[in-house]
């Protein structure tokens, strides 16, 4: 296929090309052309429209005058806007010199017309035929002379936009045949081309399947290859696919059923483990209880209480993990809930030198939010940010809220930060840097955080110490 594609894609993109460019040019040609012709027809035919303007009114004010009709001033006026209207339009030299020949003929004629003599004049009458025989031969008969030539004008252009068309379907057939040629000539090299191809295309199909299945095929090539065949050994090739994708599922769900077996042995190895030395040291009081004979001292009752919340706790936190409860969700203002939580631990923080600080907005930031969750996750995140400094530190909550955009809450430390090998399984169920630690806290807290729509995420500070980032949607 790589070979067909050299061989042939390359001259089928050339004369592809080449084909498209004669065409574009042939269209851009013959419509520049027809664009030229089109324009010089409009403009003739605008010309022409003004002189028939101009002729008709000047038709009328002839009639009028040979009918002794003295009141024509409008008629005067409307013959000199159709003349300013025919000069306008006046673009070649003879136009321009019949407009011209209109203009001092209908400038002269206004003189005559101006100097009547008066009604009643003996040379009034006599005057006044002679100015209707000057417009006459000298405007009227010029402006005739203007629609001849715009009509001679108008001929040529008709003549030469039909031409235009006549080369613009011959341009088309020319490139319509050379396409058709060069289509033919491609389809056979293509066609043969296609024949070889389909041939080692058989042959990869048919080692495809092999390597699908246990027995591989032998693979004899005789004849020449056609499509006839070429069907069945795909949908061969298909079904073996899809065999091989669903015992590729079978397998997935099965390492998936092994995972979650694998998840239940680790949830009960640490439930084991979390109560089993509560149980051990709670089981040693009572046999020594019972082997004095003087039952149990206070301070033993208070081991023992101890003890069995402990394994209260633990078990708490298993069933969280096992089976989270659901969000209940109400407008929270996060201010007061962030200095809670600073407060409950400001008490063991002051114990390992530790100060709280508080960085919050004026005036409050509402979330729709289980308040109680949302604390829960801020008193775990508090809690190993203290466990990060036994040696003193500081501890900090920010809270940011943008104009657009989500409330970000963080609790900062100043520990030694999260070692890079730590980082990638931060929230992976039962993984824990403490000695006495279940590996759960993180993941608890950061499933809330998601299941309020929100992003939990940790990173190292660039002075030291660790910061983890909740952000959850304003509102």
């Amino acid at each position: 296929m790589a070979g067909f594609r050299l061989q042939y894609l390359g001259p089928v993109i050339l004369i592809t090309l080449c084909l498209i460019t004669l065409s574009t040019f042939a269209a851009v040609s013959l419509l520049h052309q027809q664009a030229s012709a089109t324009h010089m027809l409009r403009e003739n035919v605008q010309s022409r429209q003004a002189a028939a303007d101009l002729r008709g009114g000047l038709n009328v004010l002839v009639e009028l005058e040979h009918r002794k009709v003295e009141n024509v001033a409008d008629l005067h006026v409307q013959a000199d806007t159709n003349l300013r209207a025919v000069e306008v339009s006046a673009d070649q030299p003879e136009e321009q010199a019949l407009a011209g020949k209109m203009r001092a003929g209908f400038d002269a004629y206004l003189r005559r017309w101006q100097a009547l003599p008066p009604v009643g004049d003996p040379r009034h009458d006599q005057a006044f035929v002679d100015a209707t025989r000057f417009l006459e031969e000298n405007v009227l008969f010029a402006c005739r002379a203007y629609e001849a030539y715009n009509d001679r004008r108008v001929e040529e252009s008709t003549r030469g936009h039909e031409q235009v068309l006549r080369q613009l379907a011959w341009g088309m057939a020319t490139v319509g045949g050379l396409g058709t040629v060069a289509g033919l000539v491609l389809g056979f090299g293509v066609a043969r081309s296609l024949s070889r191809s389909i041939r080692r295309l058989r042959v990869q199909l048919r080692d495809a399947a092999g390597m699908l299945g246990p027995d591989p095929p032998e693979i004899v090539l005789t004849g020449e290859a056609e499509f006839h065949g070429l069907h069945a050994e795909a949908d061969q090739l298909t079904a073996r696919i899809e065999d091989v994708v669903r015992t590729l599922n079978q397998r997935d769900r099965e390492v998936l059923r092994a995972e979650q077996l694998a998840a239940v042995g680790q949830l009960a190895a640490g439930v084991g483990h979390e109560i089993r030395n509560p149980l051990t040291s709670i089981k040693m009081l009572v046999q020594a209880g019972l082997e004095d004979g003087s039952g149990l001292a206070l301070d033993d009752l208070r081991v023992i209480e101890g003890e069995v919340r402990r394994m209260e706790r633990s078990l708490r936190t298993f069933l969280d993990f096992a089976r989270p409860p659901a969000p209940e969700r109400r407008p929270t203002d996060l201010v007061p809930l962030v200095t809670g939580v600073a407060d409950l631990l400001r008490g063991r923080a002051e114990k390992q030198r530790v100060g709280v600080h508080l960085d919050l907005p004026p005036g409050g930031v509402a979330v729709t939010a289980d308040g109680e969750q949302l604390r829960q996750v801020l008193v775990n995140l508090g809690l190993n940010a203290l466990d990060a400094m036994p040696g003193g530190g500081e501890l900090r909550f920010g809270l940011k809220q943008w104009v657009t955009g989500p409330v970000e809450i963080e609790v900062a430390d100043t520990g030694p930060g999260i070692a890079p090998g730590v980082m990638p399984r931060l929230f992976e169920p039962f993984f824990s840097t403490k000695d006495t630690g279940l590996g759960l806290g993180l993941v608890i807290s950061k499933r809330i955080v998601d299941d309020h729509g929100g992003t939990m995420s940790a990173a190292n500070r660039p002075g030291g110490g660790a910061s983890f980032f909740v952000k959850l949607n304003a509102g």
